[in-house]
């Protein structure tokens, strides 16, 4: 979703004709296998107020663009049952509604054991290969199986990005790769791991959540319920784990004992990329005049893909960075971090 994000904002910016060259398939990695959340307020108080407010940013911009082109964006409220992280009562959103049970009863008929909730609304889903795709739809040219091989450098600048297609001389290149790009040639090396997860769909159910309700699922199309985004840290295998799966539908069926004999059609699982803060990076490839990448953006490459596309555009239109962006720069935040001031051989990456 970011290089398609990023592909199809240089090109409404201007910035001449631009290339999206993509390893495998569109989808194929996380965004493939994401949940689609669009939800800014649940970052509040329980992560930095830098990616909060990126997150807002970016929200407002999923809604212009879909205004532009439908992307299949729907409207959605987010409820979170107590218990609540301790940092979101410190610092909750402003727009939070505090539910008492009996309210949380009301959206959520038989919900098991009572609780009460907060609620926020007005926040944002969408299918997140359809958006994509829609996307791409803005992107003039697209080529799918062409990994970057390498690439030279002259001057302080990318000269070429060899592919199994033939070599291309770019103005500028994007590295947009969920992990940070390890290509021969190129000059850096930052820290960065996979978090693997597992989520769930249902069958059609007789239930109407309020959209999606933390801890439990959320509402989908045909009234099916989307569940899970599990955290299986340690877990290396590329296999669906029945277990995990298994725990995420006994859940929906403590909570909602109606649905006790839900039947689930689809479990998956995917690998989010993320470096050793949680954050993302944003930011020029150091020494390189004419590069950039964005890279472990872990659970929210969904939700921050149209706001991390302007900002890269921008940076490529008029040289300078955006305010706002030192959170999501390299400088100072990887003691380990590696800038090579030679082109260095380094394996690529696995395809997750």
């Amino acid at each position: 979703m970011l290089g398609v994000a990023t592909a199809a904002a240089c090109h409404a910016a201007g910035l001449g004709r631009v290339l999206l060259i993509e390893a495998g398939r569109l989808a194929s990695g996380a965004s493939g296998g994401a949940a689609g959340l669009l939800i800014p307020e649940a970052h509040q108080g329980n992560d930095p107020q830098p990616l909060t407010d990126l997150a807002r940013i970016s929200l407002d911009r999923w809604r212009q663009l879909d205004a532009a082109a439908p992307l299949g964006l729907r409207d959605h409220d987010w409820l979170a049952l107590a218990p609540h992280p301790d940092p979101f009562l410190a610092d909750p959103s402003p727009a939070v509604q505090w539910l008492d049970t009996t309210e949380v009863e009301r959206l959520i008929p038989g919900l098991t054991p009572p609780t009460t909730g907060a609620l926020i609304p007005h926040q944002a889903r969408v299918n997140p290969v359809r958006a994509l795709l829609g996307l791409a739809a803005r992107v003039p040219q697209i080529a799918t199986g062409c990994p970057a091989t390498a690439v030279t450098i002259k001057h302080g600048r990318i000269h070429t990005v060899t592919t199994p297609a033939g070599g291309l001389t770019p103005g500028a290149v994007v590295f947009a790769t969920g992990l940070p790009p390890r290509i021969p040639g190129l000059p850096i090396d930052l820290p960065a791991s996979t978090v693997k997860g597992h989520l769930v769909a249902t069958e059609p159910v007789p239930v109407t959540l309020p959209g999606t309700v933390t801890q439990l699922a959320t509402q989908i199309e045909d009234h099916r319920l989307l569940a899970g985004g599990t955290l299986d840290t340690g877990d290396p295998t590329t296999e669906v784990n029945p277990e995990v799966t298994g725990r995420i539908r006994a859940g929906i069926a403590a909570a909602l004992p109606q649905l006790g004999n839900v039947r689930l059609t689809h479990r998956w699982c995917c690998w989010r990329p993320r470096h050793p803060d949680g954050l993302a990076v944003i930011d020029r490839v150091p020494g390189l005049a004419n590069a950039w990448l964005t890279s472990g953006h872990y659970r929210t490459g969904i939700l921050m893909a149209p706001a991390t596309a302007d900002a890269l555009a921008r940076w490529i239109a008029t040289g300078q960075p955006s305010a706002g962006l030192e959170p999501w720069q390299i400088k100072e935040r990887f003691n380990s971090c590696t800038v090579a001031t030679e082109p260095t051989q380094v394996p690529r990456p696995s395809d997750h």
